[in-house]
């Protein structure tokens, strides 16, 4: 029975690899650009661990786990180089994760197998042959995925599903309480090597039958703590954003106050114009009859600077939106960027002025930033603000110069900010949000814009009927 006891293990080992790199791969897949690299990163564990399983040389079983966990490090950051602090933490979860649900099936292992090998009466060698073959597969590897793949899903539940920065603070917050499981786990083994050795052989759980429920216990604390403590991090990430997008609408709606008060400026000194426009002509009238003609130039010119002040270089049909389409359009003069517009207002007054002024306000501004991100020359900055009315689709169409790529958020389906620091990347966000306040969405990508090579934002708006 010896070769069956020996095809046993190499099976069980080959079992063991595929539970560990099956479950690594769920682990570690909503962190990963493509489904396909997680499966990468899942077969390279699974056949390290085989690797360290078969070698002929002994390794220690803690050493192989470090190990293992490196291999999933170093093939997340070959395959994908961002985000190195969430990487690291993940590969370190993990490994605390498996040592966590051996624990626990190696308690429940032994307490069944102990309870049927006392009830058991003399059998056959090839009884306990097939008693193995069913606590092997059926009792400790059933039960190792079962846990492992479980505390994968709780753990993914409490911490988020998608690819971020973490700063050095937040890495620590969460490393800790992982690294507390893995140096525990090194601890136990180590004293358990110890024992072992001093007393020639004998197993601490076998003569200390407790030892294993207050190391059970321990272990469920370990998970607990670690559950906790992401749940509570997601928490507070959530609430930061939340803060934050209020911030940049506090931000927003003081803008907007200072663009009416602009409109409400300019239409004073329009009226104040057209107030004295009589005696304005009245005064021109008197110089051209007396023939000063020079004095006559001169005063027109004046009242044409004055004119000029109290007039706007885009005419789009609101007063709001002329007064932001304005300002951006000196701010990209002033930064050397070709402005295009045929912006239009839709006349209707079921869309409000506020939320197209969000819209233009965001897009422009990342318009702007992206070229001056790209440091393109200035007759290569360009940008192109179109709006079209199809039916009762509204449409406005936002395109930039920009030569790199796009990349895509998964989860929220928009492009991810380069700007630095805390405070960005609620732009589109916002514009998403308006858009669906009226049934719409948003579209961005990468086209050929007019023969450039552009970044294309559509935000669709649905006009409601009247």
């Amino acid at each position: 029975m010896e070769l069956y006891y020996q095809i046993l293990t190499i099976v069980d080992c080959i079992c063991d690899a595929l539970i560990d790199g099956y479950c690594c791969v769920v682990f570690t897949k909503p962190f990963l650009k493509r489904n396909a690299k997680a499966w990468l990163v899942g077969g390279v564990y699974a056949m390290a661990m085989l690797a360290f399983d078969f070698m002929p040389w002994y390794i220690n079983v803690m050493l192989s786990y470090i190990l293992g966990a490196m291999a999933i490090f170093i093939t997340m950051y070959l395959i994908d180089r961002e985000y190195i602090a969430q990487k690291l933490f993940l590969a370190i979860t993990f490994f605390c994760l498996r040592w966590q649900a051996s624990r626990v099936v190696v308690y429940m292992h032994n307490e069944i197998y102990a309870r049927i090998i006392r009830s058991c009466i003399p059998a056959s060698d090839l009884f306990w042959f097939l008693l193995s073959v069913f606590f092997t597969f059926l009792v400790y590897d059933l039960l190792i995925f079962l846990f492992l793949y479980g505390a994968v899903k709780c753990i993914l539940w409490s911490y988020g599903r998608g690819r971020e920065p973490m700063n050095s603070k937040e890495f620590f917050l969460l490393f800790i309480p992982s690294l507390s499981g893995v140096v525990s786990y090194g601890v136990t083994r180590y004293y358990s090597y110890i024992y072992e050795r001093d007393t020639a052989g004998k197993s601490v759980y076998d003569l200390f039958g407790y030892h294993d429920l207050i190391l059970l216990l321990f272990t469920l604390l370990s998970f607990a703590v670690i559950l906790v403590t992401t749940y509570v991090f997601r928490q507070w990430k959530t609430q930061q954003e939340e803060d934050r997008q209020r911030e940049i609408f506090s931000a927003q709606m003081a803008d907007l106050k200072n663009h009416i008060s602009e409109v409400e400026q300019l239409y004073r000194d329009m009226r104040s114009l057209r107030h004295d426009m009589g005696n304005h002509l009245m005064t021109l009238k008197q110089l051209y009859d007396k023939g000063e003609y020079n004095e006559a130039q001169q005063y027109t010119d004046r009242l044409n600077k004055e004119m000029a002040k109290a007039s706007l270089d885009i005419n789009s049909g609101n007063p709001v939106t002329d007064v932001i389409l304005s300002g951006k359009k000196m701010e990209m003069e002033e930064k050397g960027i070709t402005f295009f517009c045929d912006f239009h207002y839709p006349m209707t007054e079921s869309i409000d002025s506020f939320d197209v002024s969000i819209i233009l306000n965001n897009a422009l501004s990342n318009a702007i930033e992206a070229i001056q991100r790209e440091n393109l020359k200035e007759n290569e900055a360009h940008v192109s603000l179109v709006s079209t009315h199809r039916k009762n689709m509204y449409i406005i169409e936002v395109a930039n110069s920009y030569r790199g790529k796009l990349d895509t958020d998964p989860k929220s389906g928009l492009p991810r900010t380069c700007k630095p620091g805390e405070g960005h990347g609620f732009g589109l966000a916002n514009i998403r949000h308006v858009a669906r306040k009226y049934l719409g969405d948003i579209e961005i990508g990468k086209e050929l814009h007019e023969g450039r090579e552009c970044c294309v934002l559509h935000v669709m708006l649905q006009i409601p009927k009247d």
